[in-house]
């Protein structure tokens, strides 16, 4: 079982910002007016603050758990692994690289943990893509999940190289 040990200063980075990154990745395939953005933000966040509160029985997840807890009470910044930038593309190409750099990281040093940490951070993406109706005006009409959406999500589970969940 991976231990915070395991990992560089960068790739522990990395892994601990993913959550948000997957969030991020949604949020911006399928802007939403700011009350939208405001509901998918939030409910990224209540599912990392539900992990947090518990023991997942995975070692690595609750390391990371543990980490963002200690970061939340010193109110201290969850900095993202990348840059970002004003351009909407790059900043999306950037969340998938990603994705696909803690898939590679997490095989080689993490496997017994990689699976169920990759679910959690879709989990995170997946809360974010049902937080707010599509389309629609002032969230009257619309739908759950938009077509772009649902297309991230997929796109985010080839990036994490999670084959298992439904409709993937």
């Amino acid at each position: 079982m991976a231990k915070k040990v395991d990992f560089t200063a960068e790739e522990w980075q990395l892994i601990l910002s993913m959550p948000q990154v997957a969030s991020l990745y949604l949020a911006l395939a399928s802007p939403s007016n700011p009350l939208g953005l405001a509901q998918e933000m939030i409910a990224s966040t209540k599912g990392i603050v539900e992990t947090i509160k518990t023991s997942s029985g995975n070692e690595l997840m609750d390391a990371v758990s543990a980490d963002i807890r200690e970061k939340v009470e010193k109110r201290e910044r969850l900095e993202p692994p990348f840059k970002t930038s004003n351009d909407l593309n790059d900043m999306k190409a950037q969340c998938l690289q990603a994705c696909r750099e803690v898939a590679v990281l997490l095989s080689q040093k993490a496997p017994a943990d990689a699976q169920a940490y990759k679910q959690w951070v879709y989990q995170a993406a997946q809360n974010t893509a049902n937080a707010a109706k599509e389309g629609g005006v002032f969230g009257i009409g619309g739908e759950p999940v938009s077509e772009a959406e649902t297309a991230a999500l997929k796109e985010i589970a080839i990036a994490l190289d999670i084959s298992n969940l439904s409709g993937v």
